[in-house]
């Protein structure tokens, strides 16, 4: 009876042994198959973080010419207002010669009213 009580634990021993090595070997491959997720992740990031960093370089450079643009408008706007305030302040100067220049009667006879040459500077236009 000692005998095949032996033989029993040396057959439990040896299958709780069977079991710990399959075990281990299943660990061990659950280990290789997360750490290749891990490296297949960590190169995503990588991946992503270039991504962002060329996106936001290009973000840059898009607003570096929306700038420029912006100053380029905002120059051509002011030199269209200088020069149409110089049209207007010939067509004054000429208005006012042609108007020194009347006899009083052209002057009653003249029923069209006066043109006000002003301008109004619109900074919204700007923006």
């Amino acid at each position: 009876m000692a005998e095949s009580l032996e033989q029993s634990i040396v057959s439990l021993l040896e299958e709780h042994v069977e079991l710990a090595v399959s075990t281990v070997q299943e660990l061990r491959a659950n280990k290789l198959e997360l750490e290749a997720e891990i490296a297949r992740l960590n190169s995503d990031v990588v991946q992503r973080d270039a991504h962002i960093q060329e996106l936001e370089q290009r973000n840059s450079r898009l607003e570096e010419e929306l700038n420029l643009e912006r100053l380029a408008i905002s120059q051509e706007r002011a030199d269209v207002r200088e020069r149409l305030e110089g049209l207007m302040n010939v067509l004054a100067s000429s208005h006012e010669a042609v108007a020194e220049a009347r006899t009083p009667l052209e002057m009653e006879a003249d029923t069209h009213p006066e043109i006000d040459f002003t301008t109004v500077r619109n900074d919204e236009d700007e923006i």
